[in-house]
C-alpha cells in the first residue's frame, strides 16, 4: 500500500505543475514535472511487478502487450507531441497558445484515456492483484485532478478556455467533436494540402459553416466580464515582461529592473515615447527586440527628426489580428449577438493605406481567399494608393460591391467623386462599355433622379458591410450614412498598437480588445500637467479602475512587441463603464483627438509643430507668433491663427494659400491628401495687433511662469483662442481710442 500512496503523491506533485507555471518560478517547473513523474512511474512499475498475482491466460498477455504499445503511443502523443514540449514542460510560464487540435479537438483531456489504457494493459500482462487495487485509485484521482484543473486553473492559464469548454467535451467525445477530430486527422491530397496552407483555423471554421464556434472565436471578447478581461491582460503582460527582461531593448527601457506584475511595472518603469525606441527601431535592430518580427510597418514621424516611425510586428501578433478582422466583418453586418450574415464570395473593396502602413498590414491577414477582393490583393500591392481605389471602384461598378473597408476620408471621397459633374461624368461614360456597369449605373441614376439629388454609392451598391478607420471617423459619420445608406462600423488603432477597440452592431461606443496590448489610462488633468512639466510622471489607471471621463491612452505591447508603457498621444473618452443595451461588461470608449505635438488630418498625415513652423517661415511672411489646431466641422480643418507684423498688406486667404503650398513641399502625405480627396484643410485667421503681447500680459498678471506666457503652438484651448481673437481685439481697440484721445 505504501507504493500506492507514493504514486498518489506523484500525481499530486505533477498537478502542482500548473500552479508553478502560473507563478513563473525559474527551474521549478521542469523539476516538479520530473519528480512527480518519476514517483508515479516508479510506483506503477513496482506495483505491477509485485509478488501477488492472479492467473492470467496467455492470450491476455499478448493482448496486453499490444494494448500497452498503443496506449503508450496515445499517452506520449497527447502529452508530449500534441502539445509544444518546450513551452509546456521546460520554459517558464504557461504555453504560448491553447491547443485545440489533434486529440484535443476530440476531448479536452485525452491523457486520461492514455493513462487508463496503460493501467489496463499492465494488468493484462502482469495480473498483479495490487495493481487491481491501485489502478482504480489512480485513475479516479487523475479524473478528479483534471476536473479541478479544468474548473479552477486552465481558465487562468489560457485565453479562450471558456469558449473551448463550450466547444469540446471534457472526457467523452460527442457528435460535435468527433467530426471535427476526424476532419483534422484526415489526410488530404496535394491540392488540398496546398489550399490548407493558405487557410487558417478561423478561415476553415468560416468555410465549413461552423458559425457558432466562429462567433465565439472572433467575437467572444465582448462576452468577457471586466474581471475576465483583466485576467487576460495580466497573464499576457507577465509573458511579455519575461520576454522584455531577456532582450536589450527591454533592459534599456525598463532601466534594468525586472517587474513581475502590473503594479511593479507601473511603479518601476517610467512612461515612454517613440524617442526612447528610435535608436533601435529606426535601424530595425531585430537582435535587440523581445521577439523577432515577421514584418515592419510604419507611420509618418516627426519630419525634422525622422520621416517615418518604424514598428515591428511579430507572427503571434498577426495570428491574434486575424480573428479581429472577422469580428469587424461580423459586427458590421449583423443586427444581434451571434448572427453571421456573410457567407463567402462577397465582393469587397479594401480602401485602406497599403503596406508598409499599419492598415496595409491588415491586408496580409484579411481572408482574401474567402472573399472577392477588388482589386485582388496581389495586384493591388503593385499599384499606387489612388490607382488601387480607382481600379476597385471600376471593378465594383462591373461586378458589384458587398463590403467596403476604407479610411473615412476615402469613403467620403468616393461618394463625392461619384456625384461630381464634368470630368468625372466623362470617366463614367467610358465605363458604359461594360454592360453590367451600364445597368448598375442606370438603376442608380434613376434612383437619384427620383430622389432629386446627385448620384450616391447607396444608389448603386446595397452594401452588407461598411467598415471605416481614421481619426476623423466621427466627423464623417453622418455624411457617410447619407452617401452609402448605412452607418460605418468604426474601429480605433494606431501603428504602434494596431487594433485597440472596435464598435459593435449598435455603432456606438467602442469595446477594448484584451489580447493585443496592455492598457493604462492617464487622466486628462495628469496628462496636461505632465506635458507642461517634462519632469512630472503622471499616475495611471487600469481599465477596471477608470470612471467616465477623458484619458490619454498608454499601451504595453504584448506577444513580443517593443513598447513598454508607451504614450500613444491619443485622448480618448470613456463614455460608460459597460454597454447596457448589448450587455457588454467592458468600458466603452470614443476617440477625441491627439494631444501630443502632432495634428492628424483625415488619417492621411500627421503634421508636427516643426513642419508647420517651417512652412510659415518659408513663406517669407513677417509675423509675431502663431498657434494652430484641428477643428471639427463638416470636414476637418487645420486652423492657423497668426499675428502678422504688417496687418492690412496681405489677406487671410493669401496667407492660407502660401502656407498650404509650403506644407506640401515639406510633407508628401499632405500633398497626397489634396491629390486624392481634394481636401485643402488649411484655414487662416489673422489675429489683431498685439494679440500675443496682450495674452502674455494676462498670463503674467495671473502669476504664470515664463514658460507659460505664450500659448502652445499646437492645440490651444477654446479659452485661449477666444482671448486671442476677441479679447485682444477689444483691448487693442480701447488702447487705440486712448491714444487718439
Amino acid at each position: 500500500m505504501a507504493y500506492i500512496a507514493l504514486g498518489t503523491l506523484g500525481f499530486l506533485i505533477i498537478h502542482t505543475f500548473d500552479f508553478i507555471s502560473l507563478k513563473r518560478i525559474p527551474f521549478l517547473k521542469p523539476a516538479t514535472w520530473l519528480v512527480g513523474s518519476s514517483l508515479l512511474v516508479y510506483s506503477v512499475v513496482t506495483v505491477s511487478l509485485g509478488p501477488d498475482r492472479l492467473a492470467i491466460p496467455v492470450w491476455s498477455i499478448w493482448l496486453g502487450w499490444l494494448l500497452l504499445s498503443a496506449s503508450l503511443l496515445l499517452l506520449v502523443y497527447s502529452l508530449f507531441l500534441n502539445l509544444p514540449f518546450i513551452r509546456t514542460y521546460i520554459a517558464r510560464g504557461v504555453g504560448d497558445k491553447l491547443v485545440k487540435t489533434g486529440l484535443y479537438a476530440l476531448v479536452r483531456h485525452p491523457g486520461v484515456y492514455g493513462f487508463t489504457l496503460v493501467m489496463l494493459a499492465l494488468f493484462l500482462i502482469t495480473g498483479s492483484s495490487l495493481l487491481l487495487v491501485a489502478a482504480p485509485i489512480w485513475i479516479a484521482l487523475d479524473i478528479l485532478l483534471v476536473m479541478a484543473q479544468d474548473r479552477f486553473v486552465f481558465g487562468r492559464m489560457f485565453s479562450g478556455y471558456e469558449q473551448y469548454q463550450r466547444e469540446t467535451p471534457m472526457l467523452i467525445p460527442n457528435g460535435r467533436s468527433l467530426p471535427g477530430f476526424i476532419n483534422g486527422m484526415r489526410p488530404k491530397n496535394q491540392g488540398a494540402k496546398k489550399e490548407e496552407r493558405k487557410m487558417s483555423e478561423v478561415s476553415e471554421l468560416f468555410r465549413e459553416g461552423r458559425y457558432d464556434e466562429l462567433w465565439q472565436r472572433c467575437c467572444g471578447f465582448i462576452d468577457l466580464s471586466i474581471g475576465d478581461f483583466m485576467r487576460i491582460q495580466r497573464r499576457l503582460l507577465l509573458e511579455q515582461l519575461e520576454l522584455l527582461s531577456r532582450c536589450e531593448l527591454g533592459q534599456r527601457v525598463m532601466n534594468g529592473t525586472r517587474p513581475r506584475s502590473a503594479e511593479e511595472l507601473r511603479e518601476l518603469v517610467p512612461l515612454t515615447t517613440y524617442t526612447d525606441y528610435a535608436p533601435y527601431l529606426l535601424k530595425r535592430r531585430m537582435d535587440a527586440l523581445p521577439r523577432k518580427p515577421i514584418l515592419w510597418q510604419c507611420t509618418s514621424g516627426k519630419s525634422s527628426e525622422y520621416p517615418y516611425r518604424w514598428v515591428p510586428v511579430t507572427a503571434r501578433t498577426l495570428d491574434e489580428i486575424e480573428p479581429l478582422i472577422f469580428a469587424l466583418l461580423f459586427f458590421s453586418s449583423c443586427t444581434k449577438r451571434g448572427e453571421i450574415k456573410l457567407r463567402g464570395g462577397e465582393k469587397a473593396l479594401y480602401g485602406m493605406a497599403p503596406p508598409p502602413y499599419a492598415t496595409g498590414t491588415m491586408t496580409r491577414v484579411f481572408p482574401h481567399e474567402l472573399f472577392d477582393v477588388l482589386p485582388p490583393v496581389e495586384a493591388s500591392e503593385e499599384m499606387s494608393f489612388e490607382d488601387r481605389i480607382r481600379s476597385g471602384f471600376r471593378m465594383g461598378l462591373s461586378k458589384g460591391l458587398d463590403i467596403c473597408i476604407a479610411m473615412s476620408s476615402v469613403t467620403v471621397a468616393i461618394g463625392e467623386r461619384l456625384g461630381r459633374n464634368g470630368k468625372q461624368r466623362r470617366s463614367i461614360r467610358a465605363l458604359l462599355r461594360e454592360p453590367r456597369a451600364t445597368l448598375r449605373l442606370a438603376r442608380g441614376l434613376i434612383k437619384s433622379k427620383l430622389a432629386g439629388r446627385p448620384l450616391m454609392p447607396r444608389d448603386i451598391w446595397p452594401l452588407k458591410s461598411l467598415i471605416t478607420f481614421g481619426m476623423d471617423g466621427s466627423v464623417y459619420r453622418e455624411k457617410i450614412k447619407e452617401m452609402w445608406g448605412r452607418y460605418p462600423l468604426d474601429f480605433h488603432g494606431c501603428t504602434e498598437a494596431l487594433i485597440l477597440a472596435m464598435q459593435t452592431w449598435d455603432y456606438q461606443g467602442m469595446t477594448f480588445i484584451p489580447n493585443l496590448n496592455f492598457f493604462e489610462f492617464i487622466p486628462e488633468e495628469e496628462s496636461i500637467k505632465s506635458r507642461q512639466d517634462a519632469t512630472y510622471q503622471p499616475s495611471t489607471l487600469l481599465l477596471d479602475e477608470v470612471k467616465p471621463g477623458n484619458y490619454e491612452l498608454v499601451i504595453t505591447s504584448l506577444h513580443g512587441g517593443p513598447f513598454v508603457r508607451y504614450r500613444t498621444g491619443h485622448l480618448i473618452k470613456i463614455t460608460a463603464l459597460r454597454n447596457e443595451q448589448l450587455d457588454i461588461d467592458i468600458p466603452q470608449m470614443t476617440f477625441l483627438t491627439r494631444i501630443d505635438d502632432q495634428i492628424d488630418i483625415a488619417g492621411f498625415t500627421r503634421l508636427s509643430e516643426k513642419v508647420i513652423w517651417g512652412a510659415i517661415e518659408n513663406t517669407g511672411l513677417q509675423y509675431e507668433d502663431w498657434t494652430v489646431r484641428k477643428e471639427v466641422r463638416e470636414k476637418p480643418v487645420l486652423h492657423l491663427y497668426i499675428e502678422l507684423k504688417e496687418n492690412g498688406h496681405v489677406t487671410a486667404d493669401q496667407v492660407s494659400a502660401m502656407v498650404h503650398e509650403e506644407i506640401k513641399k515639406l510633407d508628401t502625405s499632405y500633398t497626397e491628401l489634396e491629390a486624392f480627396t481634394g481636401l485643402k484643410p488649411l484655414e487662416v485667421t489673422l489675429l489683431p495687433h498685439n494679440a500675443f503681447t496682450t495674452y502674455a500680459l494676462k498670463q503674467r498678471a495671473a502669476g504664470a511662469e515664463l514658460a507659460h506666457l505664450k500659448p502652445p503652438h499646437i492645440g490651444p484651448s477654446d479659452a485661449t483662442i477666444d482671448f486671442l481673437v476677441n479679447t485682444a481685439r477689444k483691448v487693442t481697440a480701447r488702447t487705440e481710442k486712448r491714444v487718439e484721445a
